[in-house]
Formats: structure tokens, C-alpha cells, sequence
């Protein structure tokens, strides 16, 4: 082979990889739409509580501007209230959200994960008191 088919097969090859990105190998996952809260269960040290079964309420939409909107309510007395409103991001596996409302959703990370035809973010996390876990899935792709 002459020089100048090997700097072209050089070129070709650098250019192809360049424009793959560095995450050829993360699949495009289209994570925009309504979330609502399937499974939430609080741990303390009053023991566990279905916060769903208390009349706890969950809903975030992801929008594909990377912005949040949506309303959490925590059922108890007094009941707490916070606006969803923020910002979203996802690493590898993993969704963040940033807000202003200071709850858990803005503390913990999500791992996304399938579920049927759609996506679920599944969070899990030990706060000083209490632990949370919750699913939210997709309503609406």
C-alpha cells in the first residue's frame, strides 16, 4: 500500500470515529414526557409507609429543553406541597434533577430502566432519616 492510500485510510478512519462521539456505545433513550410516581415507600423510625396508599402524589415531565415542571404533594400534618419546576440531566444510566424546592427528588439519582414499552427512573436512597424509594413511570412518551 502507497503512503498516500494509507494517510486516506487514516483520515477516513479518525473522521468516522470523531463523528460517533465518545458515547457510540450508550444507546439514545428518548426520556421526555409525564412521570408519575407507581411506587414510593418511605422508611423511618416509625417503620415503613406506602405513601401512595396515604394520598402522597408524585408528577414530573421531562421536557426535551432539559427544563422540569410538575407538582409533588406529601399526604400527613401538616401536608407539604413543592413545585417540580427545574431542570433535568442524565448521565450514562442515571437522571438528576436540580430545583429549587428543596425535596428528595433534587437529592437522589434516578437510574432509568425499562419497563414495557417505556422507561421508569427508579430512585433509592438512605437520607439521615428517612430512606425513600419511588418509581416513577412513563405515562406519555
Amino acid at each position: 500500500m502507497n503512503q498516500t492510500a494509507l494517510r486516506i485510510g487514516v483520515v477516513l478512519v479518525t473522521a468516522t470515529a470523531l463523528a460517533c462521539g465518545s458515547d457510540t456505545t450508550e444507546p439514545r433513550i428518548a426520556l421526555e414526557g409525564n412521570y408519575t410516581a407507581t411506587q414510593w415507600v418511605t422508611t423511618g423510625s416509625s417503620g415503613q409507609t406506602n405513601q401512595l396508599s396515604v394520598g402522597s402524589t408524585l408528577n414530573i415531565t421531562l421536557n426535551s429543553n432539559g427544563t422540569t415542571t410538575g407538582h409533588l404533594h406529601v399526604a400527613g400534618s401538616p401536608a407539604f406541597d413543592a413545585d417540580m419546576a427545574g431542570t433535568w440531566a442524565k448521565s450514562g444510566n442515571t437522571v438528576t434533577f436540580s430545583q429549587s424546592a428543596d425535596t428528595f427528588v433534587r437529592n437522589m439519582p434516578f437510574t432509568v430502566v425499562p419497563n414495557g414499552a417505556n422507561w421508569a427512573l427508579v430512585g433509592d436512597h438512605t437520607f439521615s432519616s428517612p430512606s425513600v424509594n419511588v418509581k416513577l413511570t412513563l405515562t406519555r412518551a
